[in-house]
C-alpha cells in the first residue's frame, strides 16, 4: 500500500475517533440529537477508511466478509429512523427534523461504538494499522 493511501486511512480514522469522542461528550451533557449526528459522522469516516483499503494485496476473504456483515448490521439498524424521518417529511414538508431522546441516542452511540471498533479491528487485520 502506498504511503499516501495509508495517510488518508489514518486521517479518516482520526476524524472518526474525534467525532466519536465528541458524540460521547455531547451525550453526557444531555445534547442527544447532536450526539447522534456526531456518531453518524464517526461511522461515515470509519466506513471511508475501511473502503480505502480496496486493492490491498493481503486482504483475506474472512476479513472482508466480516466487515461487510458488520456494515450490513449497522445499516439495518438505521432503517427504522430513516423511515420515521420520511414519514415526518411527508407530514411536515420542508421543516422536518428528527429529535432523539436519551435512550435512542444511547442506542445509536453503542451501535456506532461497535461499528467503529469493528473497523479498527478490520484495519489491524488487513493492513496492520
Amino acid at each position: 500500500m502506498d504511503l499516501r493511501k495509508m495517510k488518508k486511512i489514518k486521517g479518516e480514522m482520526q476524524k472518526a475517533d474525534e467525532y466519536f469522542k465528541s458524540a460521547e461528550m455531547l451525550h453526557k451533557n444531555g445534547l442527544y440529537t447532536p450526539s447522534v449526528t456526531a456518531a453518524y459522522y464517526c461511522a461515515y469516516h470509519a466506513a471511508v477508511a475501511a473502503f480505502l483499503t480496496s486493492g490491498v494485496a493481503s486482504m483475506q476473504k474472512e476479513a472482508v466478509a466480516s466487515m461487510v456483515m458488520t456494515a450490513g448490521k449497522f445499516n439495518g439498524r438505521l432503517d427504522p429512523f430513516i423511515e420515521k424521518l420520511r414519514e415526518m417529511n411527508l407530514e411536515w414538508s420542508i421543516n422536518t427534523s428528527l429529535e432523539y431522546f436519551e435512550n435512542d441516542a444511547l442506542l445509536r452511540l453503542y451501535q456506532t461504538r461497535e461499528f467503529f471498533f469493528e473497523v479498527k479491528d478490520f484495519l489491524r487485520r488487513v493492513i496492520r494499522f
